[in-house]
């Protein structure tokens, strides 16, 4: 019975109650009225025996009659707390149900958010990568804890509530809000590792990059001061020395850079946050001295062994930059990728955890 139906049973009943005892009421003054100047409790019926008596057998249906009513009146009220415990478990029930989508909503909401959080700084480390590859560049990570939060959440609750309340495309929604923490779960793990693998590639390469440029600047400092101690002519004529103008262009930028390197440590930066130059040197320093040797053998001058030798440790500092520079834009391209697909406002995995969200939101 609805609540509606025990709320009219039981206002009936006591309206006839109400109505039996005004009556009462009425017949016992009526009786009274039978004596003649009766007073306040003192009635004589003595001389009324048959009055009495019909009243009597009247007063005592009427009170059957009453007793019955409250004992069925007694019955309704432990049926409907039956039926109000039975709701109650049922409201529990439902609302438990809600709760577990509610969290389900939390979480998801949270996740969306630190993804487009980490799409912008995967946007910002794509940037520096591309346009300063040869630098230590970092990509920071959110912790890894929404997906494992959802995931953590009882399955079976997640399944019932959708169930339960059958929204659209209910079950391809409870295999979404799984599927997609889970590969969120997994690739944020991947992701950073690579990350860690690919600064730890790139830190080595770079350091034998500066192991051997720092051949090359011993290289060309002996050279260069193998000319000045061979040279007969006067001081002046080694400005016109072609080897010589090569090598020592190469010294002057070099000693500008380092200099200004040490400056910056002096001035109180830490190391690591200076550049690494490399890119500097690639482009101002070793493809100068690349160039020139390079014009000197087309000008078919005797290029001496030291020059040659210069010229082959410039090759390879330009070939291991080239591909240190290659490295660090494909990865970033990676990055690229895996952002606009996955973290980014346009993925169809972001779009779709909103989706999921909206739905629960009209559920709960």
């Amino acid at each position: 019975m609805s609540k509606k139906i025990y709320r009219w049973v039981f206002a009936t009943t006591l309206a006839v109650i109400c109505i039996i005892f005004i009556f009462l009421v009425i017949l016992s003054i009526d009786a009274a009225n039978e004596t003649d100047n009766w007073q306040f409790l003192n009635f004589d019926f003595s001389k009324r025996g048959n009055i009495i008596s019909a009243y009597g057998g009247l007063l005592g249906a009427i009170l059957s009659f009453i007793t019955i009513l409250f004992v069925i009146l007694d019955l309704i009220y432990q049926r409907r707390q039956k039926t109000i415990e039975i709701e109650e478990k049922e409201d529990k029930r439902i609302q438990e149900l809600k709760d577990s989508l509610s969290l389900v909503q939390v979480f998801i909401n949270r996740l969306h958010k630190s993804n487009i959080d980490q799409s912008e700084i995967a946007e910002n480390y794509v940037q520096k990568e591309k346009t300063e590859p040869t630098e230590m560049n970092r990509m920071s990570f959110y912790p890894n804890t929404y997906p494992k939060l959802i995931l953590e959440i009882d399955r079976k609750n997640i399944f019932k509530a959708l169930q339960e309340f059958k929204p659209a495309d209910w079950q391809n929604m409870f295999i979404d809000i799984i599927k997609i923490p889970d590969f969120y779960d997994k690739s944020s793990e991947e992701i950073s590792g690579k990350h860690q693998i690919h600064l730890n590639k790139k830190y080595k390469h770079s350091m034998e990059i500066a192991e051997n440029l720092d051949i090359l600047i011993d290289k060309v400092s002996n050279a260069r001061n193998k000319i000045i101690i061979e040279n007969t002519l006067p001081k002046e004529a080694l400005l016109h020395n072609p080897f010589f103008i090569v090598l020592n262009t190469f010294k002057e930028v070099t000693v500008k850079i380092t200099k200004g390197r040490k400056e910056k440590i002096d001035a109180g930066k830490k190391p690591e946050e200076i550049s690494s130059s490399l890119m500097e040197f690639r482009k101002d320093i070793v493809s100068p001295l690349f160039d020139g040797i390079m014009k000197l053998y087309h000008s078919k001058q005797d290029v001496p062994e030291n020059i040659e030798e210069i010229h082959s440790l410039t090759q390879g500092f330009l070939r291991q930059t080239e591909k240190l520079i290659k490295d660090s834009k494909d990865y970033a391209d990676h990055i690229e990728y895996y952002n606009k697909k996955y973290l980014s406002g346009e993925s169809e995995y972001q779009k779709r955890l909103i989706e999921v969200s909206e739905k629960i939101s009209k559920l709960t």
